[in-house]
């Protein structure tokens, strides 16, 4: 059984048993060993899986692979109907931002979010923080600081 396999079973199983057994430090190791050219299966899994199964993934990513999470990030920016997953995973970027092409398309994400979704802003704006986008959001969104956006 591949590991994206066993991946989406555990992720899939019963909330109670998921919980009671700390499956999460299963699936948590299953995501560390994903690949990039899992990336593929793994966003059409995330399409047609719940919500619930997408608050699993990212909540066990802490030992996700550089490679594969970007590679995520950059699919999940495709899919205009996923509604989760985006922020989640913006905290699992290192802290300090490059100058590369996902970083400016979610950069551009976040400010789209920022304007259509105000109920979330306090969370754009933790996840642009952790990842090192927060000053650059600021200055695309024409706040000095945080507090003038009302946070």
């Amino acid at each position: 059984m591949s590991d994206l396999h066993a991946l989406d079973e555990l992720l899939c199983g019963d909330d109670e048993e998921y919980e009671r057994l700390d499956l999460f430090l299963e699936a948590d190791e299953l995501i560390g060993q994903l690949q990039p050219a899992d990336v593929p299966a793994l966003l059409a899994l995330w399409q047609t899986r719940s919500p619930c199964w997408q608050q699993r993934y990212t909540q066990a990513s802490s030992n996700i692979d550089g490679a594969v999470l970007r590679a995520l990030l950059a699919g999940l920016l495709q899919i205009k109907a996923t509604p989760f997953g985006v922020f989640e995973l913006m905290a699992r970027l290192p802290p300090v931002a490059d100058h590369s092409a996902l970083s400016d398309a979610l950069l551009d994400y976040a400010e789209q979010a920022w304007h259509a979704h105000q109920e979330r802003q306090r969370q754009i704006q933790i996840s642009c923080w952790s990842c090192g986008l927060s000053g650059r959001l600021l200055k695309r969104l024409g706040f000095s600081a945080w507090k003038d956006a009302g946070l």
